[in-house]
């Protein structure tokens, strides 16, 4: 199967991808559903409830099996991530492709077709659909591998949440509580996979829209979030010391949260004076120019304190 998608994207270019207005006519639209037959009556029905929305995601879904097989083939794609680093991330694809080589591929082609239906919470309406229709059943796969694929759907915005600020690692309380991952976390070494799994899809999940912009220093942090998230997992069944651990690293990154308005996860490093410290004191210096009556006598750590405490239960 995977040498047939190879097939229908190996000519095919970002470009045409990104300018085509016609992708569901293409012969390559065709071919692909010939391979995930299941997902004929979806397509159809997604046209039907949401034209444009229909359109954006397939165009997303051909361009991340592009951007698949050019990181596989270690091929120069993205003008501001250097080759080190691409070469890095193809060989974690490499890794979990030698596990099995369907699942990153099932997990691209799966992952957004809750859109058509329920934008706001697509995730989980993926995740849903996988589910209720056995979407995961006509393909050659353990039950576990079955899980593992559709909890990764479910979640897979939760590690690049996490980058941006816009989530904290206390999004592992829904996981805690998710009885599925719990038997999931049962079969070793799958939370590993887990993770490994949520860390690639999201390069190429990002790097499926033509606008996206990735540098080098995000796979330093994608490796500060992905051992977090191991560590916080390896503590099960201990959960109340699992989300210990979850809060202590949310406090821990509060300013980089609050800094996300601007955009420190992108352009942090990109430039020597743009560091952690730069946008922090930012932060601070809009702090000092404030004046209430409830902040008056404390510092910054102090309103961190004080005031932020549960800040890693908002998700922004």
């Amino acid at each position: 199967m995977i040498n047939s998608i190879a097939n229908i994207f190996n000519d095919l270019e970002l470009s045409w991808i990104d300018s085509s207005k016609e992708l569901k006519n293409s012969k390559e639209y065709q071919e692909l559903l010939l391979l995930f037959p299941n997902l004929q009556q979806i397509f159809q029905q997604g046209q039907i409830e949401d034209a444009f929305e229909f359109h954006r995601t397939i165009q997303h879904i051909f361009r991340v099996f592009k951007i698949f097989f050019l990181i596989k083939d270690k091929i120069p794609f993205h003008e501001t991530l250097s080759q080190d680093s691409l070469q890095k991330i193809a060989g974690k694809l490499e890794c979990e492709n030698n596990k099995n080589a369907l699942i990153i591929p099932i997990i691209l082609m799966y992952h957004d077709i809750g859109r058509f239906f329920n934008k706001k919470n697509h995730p989980y309406e993926s995740y849903k659909m996988i589910l209720d229709k056995k979407l995961l059943d006509s393909f050659d796969l353990l039950e576990k591998e079955k899980l593992l694929i559709s909890k990764v759907i479910e979640y897979h915005l939760l590690f690049a949440t996490i980058f941006t600020g816009e989530s904290t690692f206390f999004g592992i309380y829904s996981i805690l509580n998710d009885k599925e991952f719990i038997k999931l976390n049962s079969f070793e070494g799958y939370y590993k996979r887990f993770i490994d799994l949520l860390e690639i899809f999201t390069w190429i999940d990002i790097l499926g829209y033509s606008y996206a912009r990735l540098y080098d220093h995000y796979s330093k942090y994608y490796d500060e979030v992905n051992l977090k998230l191991k560590h916080i997992l390896s503590l099960w069944p201990d959960r109340e010391k699992a989300l210990e651990i979850a809060i202590e690293y949310s406090q821990e990154w509060i300013e980089w949260r609050i800094a996300g308005a601007l955009r420190i996860f992108q352009f942090i490093d990109t430039q020597p004076f743009l560091t952690k410290e730069f946008y922090f004191s930012k932060l601070k210096e809009s702090y000092n120019e404030f004046n209430d009556i409830y902040f008056e006598g404390l510092n910054w750590e102090a309103i961190m304190k004080k005031f932020l405490t549960h800040s890693c239960r908002i998700q922004i």
